[in-house]
């Protein structure tokens, strides 16, 4: 009797226990981290350094490569950042225009107090003068008054500049007037 119990007892006891169910792991979730470009994290313009001028050279050669134009007939040595004090709290000033040499004269303590987007658009402003005589005339880039510093806009400006949609160049009679005025 007592193996009948005992068998009894096993069978209660084996009916009464709720199925083991094997554990499955919970699939881990992993939200992709969306980044939106912006001047601080875009890969080109992120490596402009406010305290090392040269690196905008960098930087804007790099952008023109994207638009096929290849600029390392400009030797790195022969690109001069020149820091000085400007009037009027101008941030910087294109000194090689219709010239064979880019010389940017930049005030670092009006420059270093603009925003990241505002010293680059101000730098491809310049190097545009220097680099390919282009005048304030053909817009969007290098058009003297800032409409926008938006990164999407500047990109598009960039993308307008490089392929020639907005460029124009100085005229041989700008070109002349700019030399004088540049002349000490």
């Amino acid at each position: 009797m007592k193996k009948h119990y005992l068998i009894l007892l096993v069978l209660l006891s084996a009916c009464s226990a709720d199925p083991v169910e094997p554990e499955v792991p919970a699939e881990e979730v992993v939200e992709e981290e969306v980044v939106v470009l912006d001047y601080d994290n875009d890969p080109i313009y992120s490596k402009g350094r406010p305290n090392l001028l040269n690196s905008y050279w960098g930087i804007f050669k790099e952008s023109a490569a994207l638009y096929g134009i290849d600029l390392s007939y400009i030797e790195d040595d022969d690109v001069n950042f020149v820091s000085t004090d400007l009037r009027d709290n101008v941030a910087g000033r294109a000194d090689g225009s219709c010239r064979d040499y880019v010389r940017i004269l930049i005030d670092e303590t009006t420059f270093r107090n603009l925003d990241t987007g505002e010293q680059i658009f101000l730098i491809y402003h310049e190097l545009g003068h220097d680099v390919f005589n282009a005048s304030h005339d053909g817009g969007g880039l290098m058009a003297p008054n800032i409409r926008s510093i938006e990164y999407t806009l500047f990109q598009t400006e960039v993308s307008d500049f490089f392929t020639k949609v907005d460029f124009l160049e100085w005229t041989d009679e700008e070109c002349e007037i700019i030399r004088g005025l540049t002349d000490g």
